[in-house]
């Protein structure tokens, strides 16, 4: 599955393999997260806190249509998933 990431805030490039990974882990591992349409999933990250520790995201299908969202810890190492309907 193609993921297009994009930030609104910057990031410390010392989390993104670590988050992006994760991030690929959990979509892929929840079949409720699918697109309605076929292309690449889009996921739209901004970091939050004062030493960019926590992120905040979500994933669109191609058509813009929210699937779910994300927060958690800037490593990847705790993402809490709410999807939509």
């Amino acid at each position: 599955m193609e993921i297009e990431y994009g930030w609104c805030t910057p990031m410390s490039a010392e989390f993104l393999d670590g988050l992006k990974s994760a991030i690929r882990k959990d979509i892929e591992d929840d079949p409720d997260i699918s697109p309605c349409h076929t292309g690449s999933l889009k996921v739209r990250l901004s970091s939050t806190g004062p030493l960019q520790d926590s992120v905040n995201g979500e994933v669109e299908c191609q058509c813009g249509h929210t699937l779910a969202t994300f927060s958690g810890s800037s490593d990847g190492s705790k993402l809490t998933w709410k999807l939509k309907g």
